[in-house]
C-alpha cells in the first residue's frame, strides 16, 4: 500500500471525525432551540392563523385577507410537519445503522495499516450514537459504505489508482460539506458558545413580544 494512499485514508478519517463533531455541536444547539424557542414560535404561528382567519371572515370579499390567512395556515402546517420529522429516525433504526457502520470501521476488522484511522472513525461514530445524533451516524455510515476501509490491499496499479482517486473525491466532498456547515449562522453562534444562549434569548424575547401583540389584537 502506497504512502499516498495511507495519507488519503488518514485525511478521510480526520474529515469524517471533524464533520461528525460539527454536526454534533449543531445538533445540540438545534435541540436547545426545539426545547426553548420552538414552542413559542408555534404559539405565534397559531395565534397569527387565528387572527388572520377572523380578519378574512370580517372581509369575506377581500382576496388580500383570504390569501394572508391561507399563507399563514400553510406556514403553521409546515412548521408542525418540520417539528414532527425532527429526529424522526427510530431508536431501532439508529441502532441498526450504528451496528452496521461499526463493523466497517472497527479497528479489529481492517488491515493493520488502517487501524489508526479506523479507530478514530469508530470513536466519532460511537460519540455520535451516544449523543443520539442520527444525522451524524447516518453521515458516517454512508461515508463508510462508499469509501470504507478495504478488506485487503489493492491487487494492481489500476485498482490502486482508482482507489486513490475515490479517496481524493471523498476527502474533497467532506471538506466542502464541512465548509458549508461552518458557513451557517448557527455554527458561528456555536463557535462562540456564549452567543448561543444570547441568540436564543433574543429570539424568545422577540416571540414573546409578538405573542403579546397578537393577544392584544385578539381582544379588539
Amino acid at each position: 500500500m502506497s504512502a499516498q494512499r495511507t495519507d488519503l485514508q488518514h485525511r478521510l478519517a480526520e474529515r469524517q471525525r471533524e464533520k461528525a463533531e460539527l454536526e454534533r455541536q449543531l445538533h445540540a444547539a438545534h435541540v436547545q432551540y426545539q426545547e426553548e424557542v420552538a414552542p413559542l414560535e408555534e404559539k405565534v404561528l397559531r395565534l397569527r392563523v387565528e387572527h388572520l382567519r377572523r380578519a378574512a371572515q370580517r372581509h369575506m370579499r377581500s382576496a388580500k385577507h383570504r390569501n394572508a390567512y391561507h399563507d399563514a395556515q400553510r406556514a403553521y402546517e409546515s412548521f408542525q410537519e418540520e417539528r414532527r420529522t425532527v429526529g424522526s429516525a427510530s431508536h431501532d433504526t439508529l441502532k441498526r445503522r450504528y451496528r452496521q457502520a461499526s463493523k466497517r470501521c472497527h479497528p479489529d476488522a481492517v488491515p493493520d495499516a488502517y487501524r489508526a484511522q479506523a479507530a478514530a472513525t469508530f470513536q466519532a461514530l460511537e460519540s455520535a450514537y451516544k449523543a443520539g445524533h442520527a444525522e451524524a451516524v447516518q453521515a458516517i455510515a454512508a461515508a463508510l459504505e462508499q469509501w470504507g476501509f478495504p478488506e485487503e490491499a489493492a491487487e494492481d496499479r489500476r485498482s490502486q489508482r482508482r482507489e486513490r482517486d475515490e479517496l481524493r473525491r471523498a476527502v474533497s466532498s467532506l471538506e466542502t460539506a464541512i465548509e458549508a456547515l461552518r458557513d451557517t449562522d448557527l455554527y458561528r453562534a456555536v463557535a462562540e458558545r456564549e452567543n448561543v444562549d444570547a441568540v436564543l434569548r433574543a429570539k424568545k424575547n422577540a416571540l414573546l413580544q409578538h405573542l403579546l401583540e397578537l393577544r392584544h389584537q385578539a381582544r379588539r
